[in-house]
Protein backbone atom coordinates (compact mmCIF):
# COMPACT_ATOMS: atom_id res chain seq x y z
CA UNK A 1 0.00 0.00 0.00
CA UNK A 2 0.79 3.56 -0.41
CA UNK A 3 3.05 5.20 2.49
CA UNK A 4 -0.19 7.12 3.49
CA UNK A 5 -2.21 4.31 4.43
CA UNK A 6 0.52 2.68 6.52
CA UNK A 7 0.11 3.95 9.47
CA UNK A 8 -3.49 3.37 9.95
CA UNK A 9 -2.52 -0.46 9.33
CA UNK A 10 -0.29 -0.07 12.35
CA UNK A 11 -2.79 1.25 14.34
CA UNK A 12 -5.43 -1.53 13.68
CA UNK A 13 -2.78 -4.51 13.90
CA UNK A 14 -0.53 -2.64 16.68
CA UNK A 15 -0.28 -5.92 18.53
CA UNK A 16 1.74 -8.18 15.88
CA UNK A 17 2.51 -5.09 13.15
CA UNK A 18 5.45 -2.91 12.32
CA UNK A 19 6.63 -0.75 9.40
CA UNK A 20 8.76 -1.35 6.49
CA UNK A 21 9.28 1.94 5.27
CA UNK A 22 11.63 1.21 2.72
CA UNK A 23 9.52 -1.51 0.87
CA UNK A 24 6.08 0.24 1.89
CA UNK A 25 5.31 -2.91 3.35
CA UNK A 26 4.16 -4.09 6.77
CA UNK A 27 5.64 -7.12 9.03
CA UNK A 28 3.28 -9.39 11.01
CA UNK A 29 4.56 -10.73 14.07
CA UNK A 30 2.39 -13.23 16.56
CA UNK A 31 0.57 -16.53 16.95
CA UNK A 32 -0.79 -18.30 14.35
CA UNK A 33 -4.24 -17.42 14.99
CA UNK A 34 -3.74 -13.90 15.07
CA UNK A 35 -1.85 -13.93 11.53
CA UNK A 36 -4.56 -15.56 10.54
CA UNK A 37 -6.86 -12.39 11.48
CA UNK A 38 -4.33 -10.21 10.33
CA UNK A 39 -4.71 -11.68 6.87
CA UNK A 40 -7.98 -11.26 6.41
CA UNK A 41 -8.50 -7.74 7.80
CA UNK A 42 -5.16 -7.02 5.32
CA UNK A 43 -7.08 -7.92 2.53
CA UNK A 44 -11.05 -6.19 3.63
CA UNK A 45 -8.92 -2.90 3.91
CA UNK A 46 -6.35 -3.24 0.83
CA UNK A 47 -8.75 -1.97 -1.76
CA UNK A 48 -8.52 0.95 -3.83
CA UNK A 49 -10.60 3.56 -2.52
CA UNK A 50 -14.20 3.09 -3.59
CA UNK A 51 -14.35 0.05 -4.95
CA UNK A 52 -15.41 -1.51 -1.58
CA UNK A 53 -18.69 -2.98 -1.69
CA UNK A 54 -22.02 -1.72 0.41
CA UNK A 55 -23.08 -5.17 0.71
CA UNK A 56 -23.40 -7.26 4.07
CA UNK A 57 -21.09 -6.40 6.81
CA UNK A 58 -17.48 -8.56 6.67
CA UNK A 59 -17.11 -10.77 9.59
CA UNK A 60 -13.90 -13.15 11.31
CA UNK A 61 -15.00 -15.27 14.08
CA UNK A 62 -11.75 -14.67 16.37
CA UNK A 63 -10.32 -17.91 17.97
CA UNK A 64 -10.46 -18.30 21.75
CA UNK A 65 -13.34 -18.64 24.14
CA UNK A 66 -14.78 -15.55 24.77
CA UNK A 67 -16.58 -15.96 21.13
CA UNK A 68 -15.49 -12.28 19.74
CA UNK A 69 -15.67 -11.62 15.90
CA UNK A 70 -13.91 -8.94 13.90
CA UNK A 71 -16.14 -7.03 11.72
CA UNK A 72 -15.65 -4.43 8.79
CA UNK A 73 -18.28 -1.62 8.75
CA UNK A 74 -19.04 0.52 5.64
CA UNK A 75 -20.55 3.72 5.83
CA UNK A 76 -21.60 5.99 3.23
CA UNK A 77 -19.02 7.01 0.49
CA UNK A 78 -19.89 10.63 1.43
CA UNK A 79 -19.40 10.29 5.10
CA UNK A 80 -16.75 13.27 6.06
CA UNK A 81 -14.34 12.74 8.94
CA UNK A 82 -16.46 14.25 11.48
CA UNK A 83 -19.30 12.19 10.71
CA UNK A 84 -17.01 9.06 10.89
CA UNK A 85 -15.66 10.44 14.23
CA UNK A 86 -19.29 11.05 15.53
CA UNK A 87 -20.32 7.53 14.61
CA UNK A 88 -17.33 5.62 16.16
CA UNK A 89 -18.03 7.80 19.38
CA UNK A 90 -21.69 6.82 19.21
CA UNK A 91 -20.69 3.28 18.74
CA UNK A 92 -18.65 3.17 21.40
CA UNK A 93 -20.59 5.13 24.09
CA UNK A 94 -24.32 3.37 23.31
CA UNK A 95 -23.40 -0.37 22.38
CA UNK A 96 -20.38 0.30 24.91
CA UNK A 97 -17.76 -1.63 22.00
CA UNK A 98 -14.66 -0.29 22.83
CA UNK A 99 -12.51 -1.96 19.97
CA UNK A 100 -13.40 0.62 17.31
CA UNK A 101 -11.46 2.24 14.72
CA UNK A 102 -12.60 4.36 11.73
CA UNK A 103 -10.64 4.29 8.49
CA UNK A 104 -11.55 7.29 6.26
CA UNK A 105 -9.50 5.89 3.19
CA UNK A 106 -12.14 3.03 2.74
CA UNK A 107 -14.93 4.71 4.87
CA UNK A 108 -15.06 1.62 6.62
CA UNK A 109 -15.16 1.04 10.70
CA UNK A 110 -12.87 -1.74 12.06
CA UNK A 111 -14.39 -3.39 14.95
CA UNK A 112 -14.27 -6.08 17.59
CA UNK A 113 -16.04 -7.83 19.94
CA UNK A 114 -19.12 -10.06 21.52
CA UNK A 115 -21.59 -10.94 18.30
CA UNK A 116 -24.59 -8.94 19.94
CA UNK A 117 -21.83 -5.90 19.96
CA UNK A 118 -21.44 -5.84 16.74
CA UNK A 119 -24.69 -6.67 15.54
CA UNK A 120 -25.57 -3.67 17.62
CA UNK A 121 -22.95 -1.58 16.14
CA UNK A 122 -24.28 -2.72 12.59
CA UNK A 123 -28.01 -1.70 13.11
CA UNK A 124 -26.68 1.61 14.53
CA UNK A 125 -24.69 2.07 11.11
CA UNK A 126 -27.11 1.49 9.10
CA UNK A 127 -29.58 4.14 11.15
CA UNK A 128 -26.83 7.03 11.71
CA UNK A 129 -24.57 6.14 8.18
CA UNK A 130 -25.74 3.33 5.92
CA UNK A 131 -23.30 2.76 2.94
CA UNK A 132 -26.23 2.10 0.24
CA UNK A 133 -28.29 4.75 0.96
CA UNK A 134 -30.18 7.60 2.67
CA UNK A 135 -30.56 7.23 6.16
CA UNK A 136 -33.39 7.40 7.94
CA UNK A 137 -35.25 10.52 8.48
CA UNK A 138 -37.86 9.04 11.41
CA UNK A 139 -37.36 7.90 14.88
CA UNK A 140 -36.41 4.37 15.11
CA UNK A 141 -38.03 1.09 15.93
CA UNK A 142 -36.39 -0.16 19.31
CA UNK A 143 -33.43 -2.10 19.30
CA UNK A 144 -33.23 -5.06 21.85
CA UNK A 145 -29.70 -5.43 23.59
CA UNK A 146 -28.93 -9.04 24.54
CA UNK A 147 -27.42 -9.76 27.78
CA UNK A 148 -24.12 -8.68 27.09
CA UNK A 149 -23.35 -7.21 30.71
CA UNK A 150 -24.46 -7.79 34.19
CA UNK A 151 -27.69 -5.47 34.31
CA UNK A 152 -28.02 -6.04 30.79
CA UNK A 153 -31.30 -7.35 30.44
CA UNK A 154 -34.11 -5.44 28.72
CA UNK A 155 -32.24 -2.46 27.42
CA UNK A 156 -33.02 -1.29 24.08
CA UNK A 157 -31.47 1.47 21.85
CA UNK A 158 -33.49 3.87 20.27
CA UNK A 159 -32.52 6.86 17.73
CA UNK A 160 -34.82 10.06 17.85
CA UNK A 161 -34.33 12.59 15.05
CA UNK A 162 -35.02 16.08 15.58
CA UNK A 163 -35.99 18.99 13.35
CA UNK A 164 -32.93 19.38 10.57
CA UNK A 165 -33.39 22.72 11.23
CA UNK A 166 -32.38 21.85 14.86
CA UNK A 167 -29.20 23.92 15.96
CA UNK A 168 -26.08 22.11 17.39
CA UNK A 169 -26.15 23.68 20.35
CA UNK A 170 -30.27 22.85 21.14
CA UNK A 171 -28.96 18.45 19.92
CA UNK A 172 -26.69 19.12 22.60
CA UNK A 173 -29.55 20.39 25.76
CA UNK A 174 -31.21 17.62 24.74
CA UNK A 175 -29.11 15.54 25.53
CA UNK A 176 -28.29 17.15 28.66
CA UNK A 177 -32.06 17.24 29.65
CA UNK A 178 -32.44 13.56 28.72
CA UNK A 179 -29.42 12.65 31.08
CA UNK A 180 -31.16 14.58 33.61
CA UNK A 181 -34.54 14.05 33.99
CA UNK A 182 -34.66 10.57 32.40
CA UNK A 183 -31.39 9.43 34.55
CA UNK A 184 -30.20 7.69 30.47
CA UNK A 185 -26.49 7.75 30.73
CA UNK A 186 -26.01 5.99 27.29
CA UNK A 187 -26.39 9.04 24.92
CA UNK A 188 -25.14 10.49 22.23
CA UNK A 189 -26.03 13.79 20.05
CA UNK A 190 -25.57 12.70 15.91
CA UNK A 191 -25.06 16.04 14.70
CA UNK A 192 -25.22 15.39 10.79
CA UNK A 193 -28.36 13.40 11.10
CA UNK A 194 -29.79 15.90 13.93
CA UNK A 195 -30.48 12.99 15.99
CA UNK A 196 -30.14 11.72 19.24
CA UNK A 197 -29.70 7.86 19.99
CA UNK A 198 -29.62 6.14 23.47
CA UNK A 199 -29.80 2.93 24.92
CA UNK A 200 -31.56 2.22 28.37
CA UNK A 201 -34.58 0.56 30.29
CA UNK A 202 -37.87 0.91 27.68
CA UNK A 203 -39.39 2.87 30.75
CA UNK A 204 -36.53 5.64 30.98
CA UNK A 205 -36.17 5.67 26.80
CA UNK A 206 -40.20 6.46 26.84
CA UNK A 207 -39.38 9.48 28.85
CA UNK A 208 -36.81 10.57 26.58
CA UNK A 209 -39.62 10.06 23.39
CA UNK A 210 -42.26 11.95 25.10
CA UNK A 211 -39.60 14.65 26.13
CA UNK A 212 -38.47 15.40 22.65
CA UNK A 213 -41.75 14.81 20.72
CA UNK A 214 -42.88 17.36 23.33
CA UNK A 215 -40.54 20.03 22.89
CA UNK A 216 -41.21 19.53 19.05
CA UNK A 217 -44.63 20.47 19.38
CA UNK A 218 -45.86 24.18 19.49
CA UNK A 219 -45.50 25.58 23.47
CA UNK A 220 -48.50 26.30 25.21
CA UNK A 221 -47.84 27.42 28.37
CA UNK A 222 -51.56 26.89 29.45
CA UNK A 223 -51.53 22.78 28.88
CA UNK A 224 -50.08 20.15 31.37
CA UNK A 225 -47.38 18.82 29.65
CA UNK A 226 -46.67 15.80 32.29
CA UNK A 227 -45.12 11.91 32.12
CA UNK A 228 -44.09 9.54 34.49
CA UNK A 229 -41.48 7.43 35.23
CA UNK A 230 -42.64 3.79 37.00
CA UNK A 231 -40.48 2.49 39.70
CA UNK A 232 -39.14 5.39 41.16
CA UNK A 233 -40.58 7.98 44.12
CA UNK A 234 -39.65 10.93 42.02
CA UNK A 235 -41.15 9.66 39.12
CA UNK A 236 -43.41 12.71 38.23
CA UNK A 237 -41.77 14.08 34.72
CA UNK A 238 -42.80 17.68 33.85
CA UNK A 239 -42.16 20.65 31.40
CA UNK A 240 -43.39 23.95 32.20
CA UNK A 241 -43.54 26.76 29.38
CA UNK A 242 -42.18 30.51 30.89
CA UNK A 243 -42.94 32.39 27.94
CA UNK A 244 -40.36 33.99 24.86
CA UNK A 245 -39.46 36.59 26.67
CA UNK A 246 -38.13 35.23 29.84
CA UNK A 247 -34.16 35.89 29.37
CA UNK A 248 -31.26 33.60 30.31
CA UNK A 249 -30.96 35.18 33.77
CA UNK A 250 -34.48 35.06 34.76
CA UNK A 251 -34.36 31.52 33.88
CA UNK A 252 -31.61 30.13 36.03
CA UNK A 253 -32.73 32.65 38.44
CA UNK A 254 -36.26 30.42 38.93
CA UNK A 255 -34.07 26.76 38.44
CA UNK A 256 -32.37 28.05 41.42
CA UNK A 257 -35.42 28.84 43.41
CA UNK A 258 -37.32 25.98 42.59
CA UNK A 259 -33.96 23.88 43.61
CA UNK A 260 -34.02 25.53 46.95
CA UNK A 261 -38.00 25.50 47.86
CA UNK A 262 -38.92 22.06 46.12
CA UNK A 263 -35.98 20.40 46.74
CA UNK A 264 -35.93 19.37 42.91
CA UNK A 265 -32.48 18.51 42.09
CA UNK A 266 -33.26 16.58 38.69
CA UNK A 267 -33.93 19.83 36.56
CA UNK A 268 -32.86 21.54 33.29
CA UNK A 269 -33.10 24.92 31.76
CA UNK A 270 -34.19 24.41 28.03
CA UNK A 271 -33.54 27.54 26.13
CA UNK A 272 -35.29 26.87 22.68
CA UNK A 273 -38.18 27.42 22.99
CA UNK A 274 -37.56 28.39 27.10
CA UNK A 275 -38.82 25.89 29.37
CA UNK A 276 -37.92 24.61 32.76
CA UNK A 277 -37.90 20.37 32.32
CA UNK A 278 -37.64 18.70 35.87
CA UNK A 279 -38.79 15.06 37.51
CA UNK A 280 -40.08 15.06 41.79
CA UNK A 281 -42.50 13.25 43.63
CA UNK A 282 -45.96 14.22 42.94
CA UNK A 283 -45.72 17.30 46.22
CA UNK A 284 -41.82 18.62 44.64
CA UNK A 285 -44.11 19.35 41.13
CA UNK A 286 -46.72 20.86 43.11
CA UNK A 287 -44.43 23.19 44.78
CA UNK A 288 -42.56 23.69 41.40
CA UNK A 289 -45.98 24.68 39.65
CA UNK A 290 -46.45 27.61 42.24
CA UNK A 291 -43.45 28.86 41.74
CA UNK A 292 -43.96 29.20 37.88
CA UNK A 293 -47.35 30.72 37.86
CA UNK A 294 -45.39 33.41 40.23
CA UNK A 295 -42.60 33.76 37.80
CA UNK A 296 -45.17 34.50 35.13
CA UNK A 297 -47.31 36.50 37.50
CA UNK A 298 -44.64 38.71 38.09
CA UNK A 299 -43.75 39.44 34.52
CA UNK A 300 -40.58 37.40 34.45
Amino acid sequence: PPRSTLFPYTTLFRSVISVDQEHHALVAHGSADKLVATEWLFHQLDQPAGTSGAGSTAQYKMSGENGEVASVFRVAPSASTVDMTALTTAIRTVADLQRLFPYEGQKAIVARGTPEKIAAADWMVHQLCPPDGKAPTTDSPAYPMEADRPGGNGEVIRVFRMDPKTADADLTAMVTAIRTVADLQRLFPFESGKAVIMRGSPDRVAVAEWLIHELAKPSDPQATHQTTMPGVTDGVVRLFYVGQQSSTAALTALIGQIRTTAGIMRIFPFSQPPAVILRGRPDQISTAELLVARFAADGR
